[in-house]
């Protein structure tokens, strides 16, 4: 406890600390709670009340949120973002994906905070990160850096909002870690403000049948609200043609001031009011992000776009969020004993919406479930090679113990047979081997060669490596399988560029390729020169744009420019021009 009140000494006498703050800044404190955990409640990492897009722990596609989304106060970038804690800059990262341009602060009480998708810092950082990415002649940068680097206070403007990385419109990703385990912690938890008097919505309820150790979906019923704000079902008596049954739900929170569909916090399952399954979400941690395609209906997610919550565990979850789980969630009606089941939902500000009917086993067989005489066991390894496909898949890479099918398609277009391997709706934890025997590939062609994902009419490039004739890879789902060949170089088409750009403040392209990438292989890469000098040009993996913004690096004059763009097969496209700035 000692270190903990020295950090919080020093960084209070620091020239602009905690001692300095406005009034109305709420500073940070130490608390010992109950059980003797130390936690430390933060200040808003904006001066304003907060409105949310997004709630920790909301399902996204194969991962759990890991923050808070704050949305923008006038859906533009640029709003100011300050420090929840004082503390120093323990790391930035810059990407054309994920959190984008992010900021990382490590505090003295053991946590760290996140600002991601951020638009640009202060120009101190600003000029540090310039500098780096000159010095490392590349865009995407992960710097850590000591703690003398940048030291900050509880409410020191660190950054500007904006919608760099993955985000797919101006907010603050906000994330509060616990800087031992790399736990995320949910925000709300450490003293963040959120006005909230709405309950969540409940919409629908989807049932489930135990069959054979298989989860097999028998219905989905719409609910309906009343005046009041109740929710029911048509009928409150469902009849289910299985003696083990599962529920899931389909529910999103509302916060004030916000139209968008929030994740709930946490959700109860109780049977003749016995607690049966008890969830929420106060923290995880990052290698157990992908569990979330185990937490959710996922075949459900994919076919529809729908978002359920199993209340029931599969066999391969191992998410510690389940606080209770007797049976693991599924309802035994074998004893012609009619349940009456509930269901609570709750958001982190305590609003409750409930839900109550009556489960019962119908009368006759239940229904058939798809079979094969291959079975992945999902705690154990499952070897096929067979017809030109070889498959390794580990342990533990599926939730439940699953059904292998696959056909070989011919097909004269690609280099051998079109593999459809199991479904895309069966969700898989991690990768696994796969490996397709070559058909009249010539060897001078074998450098240009993929195992390519078939989805629909578009094709992805999986990587692949040869072992003597086989083309091996890792990929991450099922799916239409096949090799392919990439001769192609990629495209650069100007966006913003001719030969006087004298008044103009940047200049930006578009770079793309004929195939997208998943599985080992590669994104594009790409490096700019003017005069044979790197510049720095900034991706967008939104639009495929690179952007050079004019500074001090090309004066004024006459210069010719060259862009090189170069795919994961070596295909290179050579782009140059000479112009006036």
């Amino acid at each position: 406890m000692l270190h903990l009140i020295l950090w919080w000494w020093f960084f209070s006498i620091i020239p602009g600390g905690a001692s300095k703050l406005p009034e109305y800044r709420k500073p940070l404190e130490i608390v010992n709670t109950p059980d003797n955990e130390v936690f430390a409640m933060f200040s808003t990492p904006l001066k304003r009340s907060l409105t949310l897009s997004g709630t920790f722990g909301e399902l996204r596609p194969n991962h759990f949120h890991a923050g808070l989304d704050i949305r923008s106060l006038n859906r533009k970038v640029g709003e100011p973002v300050y420090s929840a804690g004082s503390g120093y800059i323990s790391r930035i990262k810059i990407s054309a994906y994920g959190y984008g341009r992010a900021i990382y602060i490590q505090h003295p009480n053991g946590h760290s905070t996140v600002y991601g998708h951020l638009d640009h810092f202060t120009p101190e950082i600003d000029n540090y990160i310039n500098q780096e990415h000159y010095k490392r002649e590349r865009f995407e940068l992960d710097l850590s850096l000591a703690p003398s680097t940048f030291k900050v206070s509880q409410g020191q403007l660190i950054a500007y909002m904006g919608s760099s990385g993955s985000s797919t419109g101006p907010h603050l990703h906000f994330e509060i870690r616990n800087s031992m385990n790399e736990h995320v912690l949910n925000p709300l938890e450490y003293g963040i403000p959120l006005s909230d008097n709405i309950p969540p919505t409940i919409y629908s309820i989807k049932f489930y049948g135990n069959i054979s150790g298989n989860d097999v979906s028998l219905m989905t019923l719409p609910v309906k609200i009343d005046v009041n704000g109740s929710f029911s079902l048509n009928n409150d008596t469902i009849s289910l043609n299985t003696s083990i049954a599962g529920v899931a739900i389909k529910t999103y929170d509302k916060a004030f001031n916000s139209s968008q569909r929030l994740g709930v916090y946490g959700i109860t399952l109780k049977a003749d009011d016995a607690m049966l399954f008890n969830f929420n979400m106060k923290d995880f941690s990052f290698d157990e992000m992908r569990y979330s395609n185990a937490h959710r209906d996922y075949e459900e997610q994919v076919k529809s776009s729908q978002t359920y919550h199993r209340l029931y565990r599969l066999a391969g979850n191992k998410l510690p969020i389940y606080n209770e789980s007797k049976d693991e969630g599924w309802i035994n009606l074998s004893n012609d004993k009619i349940k009456k089941i509930n269901i609570d939902v709750i958001d982190f500000a305590g609003n409750k919406s409930s839900i109550q009917f009556f489960l019962k086993q119908a009368s006759g067989p239940p229904p058939a479930i798809p079979y094969s005489d291959k079975l992945i066991t999902y705690n154990q390894t499952f070897s096929l090679e067979e017809n030109g496909l070889r498959i390794n898949i580990p342990a533990n890479r599926l939730y439940c113990n699953t059904y292998f099918n696959y056909l070989s398609l011919p097909d004269n277009e690609y280099y051998s047979p079109i593999y459809k391997i199991n479904d895309l709706t069966t969700p898989l934890h991690r990768s696994y081997s796969l490996a397709i025997r070559a058909n009249n590939l010539p060897s001078y062609l074998r450098k240009k060669a993929s195992i390519g994902m078939i989805n629909g009419g578009t094709i992805s490039n999986q990587g692949g490596k040869w072992n003597e004739d086989w083309l091996e890879t890792k990929v991450t789902s099922f799916g239409n399988y096949t090799i392919i060949v990439d001769t192609i170089a990629p495209t650069i088409k100007p966006i913003m560029f001719k030969n006087d750009m004298s008044k103009r403040d940047y200049m930006s392209f578009k770079i793309a390729d004929n195939f997208s990438t998943g599985g080992e292989a590669d994104e594009l890469t790409y490096n700019a020169w003017v005069d044979g000098k790197w510049i720095l040009m900034e991706l967008d993996s939104k639009t495929d744009n690179i952007t050079h913004y004019f500074d001090n690096h090309i004066p004024p004059g006459n210069h010719t420019l060259s862009i090189k763009v170069t795919d994961d097969k070596g295909n290179s496209k050579l782009f140059t021009q000479s112009f006036v700035r």
